[in-house]
């Protein structure tokens, strides 16, 4: 029996330390859109093929639009506003200047990185704006790319293709603005980033460098990205929270000094100034937040609208506040505390105009601040083709990020976006908002717009009734995203004086008269329909710029009526009374030419071209007396030196009859180079007159000598001497 129980034990014990084999299940189908969308598996042929059909649609859209833009648009190689900046900088590069004279006002990388295609390319724009689309269908891959570490291949083809075709990129491509080659580095960092998260080699340290390092560089382009640093590590810990976020944020931010450094290092043995990039941050911080302030222009109260006047009026403004000549971190200084000391003081001003700037960093209007970005849409060709934009990729993206947000935990990499768009955006709106400043979190708006796009098609399958809940949240993303275009008016092209304005100046660049004079009068029609206050800061230019051609192709009766609306008391003022005056002379109205001519002496007395013009009037008029009076007065500032006053003194004189006195004023302005020829010959004149042949003869020959292929000289010299 002990036996038997011994045995017994035995072999219950035996078979307890067996394990139980469980039977094996079949893994179990995913039910949810989020399960079936988000299997990624292993790279395939199929993502080969769909990479390619991405890169041929946005290739070709690109080769399309480039041929249409460079036939259609007069602006494709006349860049204006901040494009003229980069454009400038970057031929001062390609000069010899390379190093620069100052810190740096704007971050860098980009007016190098053209400097470097004007250098090979013999400063060509097209070929520049050929590189910038090249680099747009970098981007649109990698769209592709980040997607599909997300989502299945589908998800990542329409995601491709939208950001192939996303018309704001094509747009902003073609002009020489930073935002294309941000765009495109601050898509490596984050597709890095989620690499890194991803992987569990020690590769992924390499490639939290190269994110640190596409980070430094998308901030010596501009700084913005910056603000993405501070919240990396909590992006990190949500993302990956097992692992070493320390020193995984810390090689982010070392590959990032590693490329910010030599920036700083140029800008303090140049300028001897500490600034990490550029200077420019505290002025666009007070233009974003000021008590004038709308959120999107940007424009230094109290300084010109023009590029340079403001940037001279707003250094002017801080120097004359301090009392002293300041270093660009001063001016730069000067104005952070302005704005803060506005947010902080004036919370009743401060906060509802950044509630407004949020507002306008979501609205469905793509809002310029370099030129009328739909108006130039539409003048490339392309304003008829349907293409995706902010109305279509910002709620459908809202609505992908919402439907995301309870899977998060299954896909944690989601973070690393999430927070660079908060990020991102809190930066745009901390400034001042426009299009192109909110275009670096579009990428990440187009993956989540695709994803939404394919959740809804796979509920739909499933299950009706909650698909058409998701409908109405997309509705309601749809509605609160494109409510904008009710009241926004830069899409309504019909009214747009300013950009005929525009495309007038470039135009007369090309010296196109014909089509810059149409393009002034129509903005001057346009506006006389639909009057708006922004109008007006040109006005005045397009009035004189017409003014002045219709003035150059003697249409005097068209110019006057351009050129008295002019006004004014500076240059351009002067020059506008001198146009008039030469066509009230050439109209015969001398009294409005003499009123003119004294119009400018009331302000400069002794403006040479006023004096002369007026007494020439006064010949003409018969009245020589005023000419004498105005000539006199004008040669008493330096008697005997002024040539061309005594010139015409001397021809006054002949009129009022007084030619012995002539004779003296004609002899001082011989000394002359320049007016020899001409006096010898009135004094020839005059003595000939007076019946001296000698000295007529003597002064002929002179003349000749002068201007020895005159034929009429020598026609009175052989006269005079056969008479003798």
């Amino acid at each position: 029996m002990r036996g038997a129980r011994a045995n017994k034990k035995s072999y219950s014990q035996t078979m307890a330390r067996k394990p139980i084999k469980k039977k094996k299940h079949p893994p179990r189908p995913p039910t949810e859109p989020f399960e079936i969308l988000a299997a990624r598996g292993r790279w395939s042929r199929s993502d080969t093929r769909n990479l390619i059909v991405v890169i041929i649609a946005a290739l070709l859209i690109r080769i399309v639009f480039y041929l249409l833009n460079k036939e259609n648009n007069p602006l494709f190689d006349y860049p204006i506003m901040d494009g003229k900046y980069h454009h400038e900088w970057a031929k001062e590069i390609v000069a010899g200047n390379f190093w620069g004279n100052e810190v740096f006002f704007r971050a860098p990388l980009y007016p190098y990185l053209l400097a470097f295609i004007y250098k090979i390319s013999g400063s060509s724009i097209g070929f520049a704006i050929f590189i910038q689309h090249l680099i747009g269908v970098v981007s649109a891959s990698l769209v592709y790319l980040l997607a599909r570490r997300l989502f299945l291949p589908a998800v990542a083809l329409l995601a491709g293709l939208i950001a192939a075709t996303y018309w704001p990129f094509l747009y902003f491509e073609a002009d020489l603005l930073i935002v294309t080659l941000i765009v495109m580095l601050d898509l490596v960092a984050l597709l890095a980033l989620v690499l890194a998260i991803q992987r569990t080699s020690n590769r992924r340290h390499l490639l939290f460098v190269v994110a640190g390092l596409a980070i430094g560089l998308s901030a010596t382009a501009r700084p913005s990205v910056l603000i993405f640093l501070p919240v990396l590590p909590l992006a990190i810990i949500l993302a990956d929270p097992r692992r070493g976020w320390i020193r995984q944020s810390l090689l982010v931010f070392a590959a990032a000094a590693i490329v910010i450094l030599p920036v700083l290092v140029r800008n303090y043995a140049v300028g001897r100034d500490l600034v990490p990039i550029a200077s420019q941050g505290g002025v666009n911080f007070y233009i974003g937040n000021n008590p004038e302030s709308d959120g999107r222009t940007a424009i230094v109260p109290g300084t010109r609208w023009d590029w340079w006047g403001g940037y001279q009026d707003a250094i002017q403004i801080a120097e004359t506040d301090a009392g002293r000549s300041l270093k660009p971190s001063e001016v730069s200084n000067y104005y952070l505390r302005k704005g803060l000391g506005f947010v902080f003081s004036s919370p009743d001003q401060s906060i509802p105009l950044l509630g407004k700037k949020f507002l306008l960093f979501w609205a469905g209007g793509e809002r310029s601040n370099n030129k009328y970005i739909y108006f130039f849409w539409h003048q490339t060709g392309m304003g008829g083709v349907p293409l995706p934009g902010f109305w279509l990729v910002a709620p459908l993206g809202l609505f992908g990020t919402i439907l995301l947000w309870r899977h998060r935990r299954n896909k944690p990499e989601v973070w690393i976006l999430y927070l660079f768009v908060l990020s991102y955006m809190a930066g745009v709106i901390a400034f001042f908002v426009n299009a192109r400043f909110r275009l670096p979190i579009i990428p990440v708006l187009i993956i989540f717009a695709a994803y939404g796009v394919f959740y809804l098609v796979e509920l739909w399958r499933r299950n009706r009734g909650d698909a058409w809940k998701s409908l109405g949240l997309l509705a309601v993303c749809l509605l609160a995203i494109n409510l904008d275009f009710v009241r926004f008016q830069e899409n309504r092209i019909n009214e747009d004086a300013l950009s005929h304005y525009t495309l007038g100046n470039a135009y007369l660049n090309k010296g196109d008269t014909e089509n810059a004079i149409r393009e002034y009068e129509e903005a001057r029609s346009i506006h006389a329909r639909y009057p708006k206050q922004g109008y007006l800061l040109v006005a005045r230019n397009v009035e004189y710029n017409l003014g002045r051609l219709y003035w150059s192709d003697n249409k005097c009766e068209k110019a006057v009526a351009r050129l008295v609306a002019v006004g004014g008391s500076d240059q351009y003022a002067v020059l506008t009374l001198e146009m008039l005056a030469d066509c009230y002379i050439k109209l015969e109205q001398y009294e409005n030419a003499i009123r003119a001519y004294r119009t400018i002496l009331k302000g400069v007395p002794t403006h040479r071209k006023a004096v002369f013009g007026a007494a020439n009037v006064y010949r003409l008029s018969g009245h020589p007396e005023g000419a004498e009076e105005l000539l006199r007065t004008l040669i008493s500032k330096s008697p005997g030196q002024d040539a061309e006053a005594h010139f015409e003194l001397g021809l006054t004189l002949v009129q009022l009859g007084r030619s012995e006195e002539a004779v003296e004023d004609f002899l001082i302005a011989a000394k002359s180079p320049a007016l020899s020829g001409r006096s010898y010959l009135r004094l020839a004149d005059l003595y000939l007159d007076a019946g001296d042949k000698i000295n007529a003869l003597d002064y002929y020959k002179r003349a000749a000598e002068v201007s020895p292929d005159d034929t009429e000289i020598r026609d009175r010299i052989e006269s005079l001497e056969n008479e003798k």
